[in-house]
């Protein structure tokens, strides 16, 4: 097989803009005071020409993340918000995760112990046809910025004297609280657009990209206790680290 080593154009502006997203997301140090550095210091530090970066930068103003303005140069205006992939501690809180900072609220719009619909039923253990879960589902609030749109479900014998005023904090403080046994969880990212009911809630354009994750909370014997569906703003970015090699030598 005969692989073409030779550079493209095209590959070389999808790398830099992937670069340039990843700093500014980060805040990196070509990020002064919200403002890129200059193109002919970007374009030294990335070896590159000024039509790729230029190319680059398009591609990044039209995802919203920076404005160019003549005399001011290329201003960063897109957020991002990182939430640490871990269940917060019984010190901590949700709060914590999110390293952007601000202060993490929360509107509840629903609370109601039903029955379980079978598809939840079939995400937790030991929840039959019948059988009841509490369906709580609010809206998570960064300072005055809806972040995200969450619904979870919560098996009834976890769930037993819990009340809306004891959603105080965020919902790990209420199950904490309540002396529930969490021990790990799983969860799953898929792309989505945004639809009508989402956008006017997490206040985004109907149809604009969003992330969709499904997370199921497991007790420390490994039976799954909540089955949560959420939906976030493009904004936020989810870290997960310390994963382990599947299968790696010791």
């Amino acid at each position: 097989m005969t692989v073409n080593l030779a550079p493209s154009r095209d590959l070389t502006v999808h790398r830099l803009h992937d670069l340039l997203r990843v700093a500014i997301l980060d805040r990196g140090d070509i990020v002064e005071h919200d403002r890129l550095l200059d193109e002919a210091t970007l374009m030294r530090r990335f070896d590159v020409p000024r039509d790729v970066l230029r190319e680059a930068l398009a591609i990044l103003a039209a995802e919203g993340l920076i404005v160019r303005r003549r005399g001011l140069g290329t201003l960063v205006v897109g957020s991002s918000f990182t939430v640490e992939g871990h269940l917060p501690s019984r010190t901590g809180d949700l709060t914590d995760q999110f390293t952007a900072g601000g202060v993490l609220t929360f509107r509840m719009l629903h609370w109601r112990l039903e029955s379980a619909p079978t598809v939840v039923g079939d995400h937790l253990d030991a929840v039959g046809e019948h059988d009841r879960c509490l369906c709580m589902e609010y809206v998570m609030v960064l300072d005055d910025r809806p972040v995200g749109l969450i619904t979870n479900y919560l098996r009834a014998r976890e769930a037993a004297g819990m009340r809306p005023e004891d959603f105080r904090g965020d919902f790990y403080q209420l199950l904490d609280s309540h002396g529930v046994d969490m021990a790990d969880y799983d969860i799953e990212f898929t792309p989505q657009c945004a639809d009508r009911r989402t956008a006017e809630l997490i206040e985004v354009a109907d149809g604009d990209p969003i992330q969709l994750f499904e997370q199921t909370i497991r007790d420390s014997a490994g039976a799954a206790i909540d089955f949560a569906i959420g939906r976030m703003r493009r904004e936020v970015r989810f870290k997960v680290t310390g994963i382990g090699r599947v299968g790696a030598a010791r």
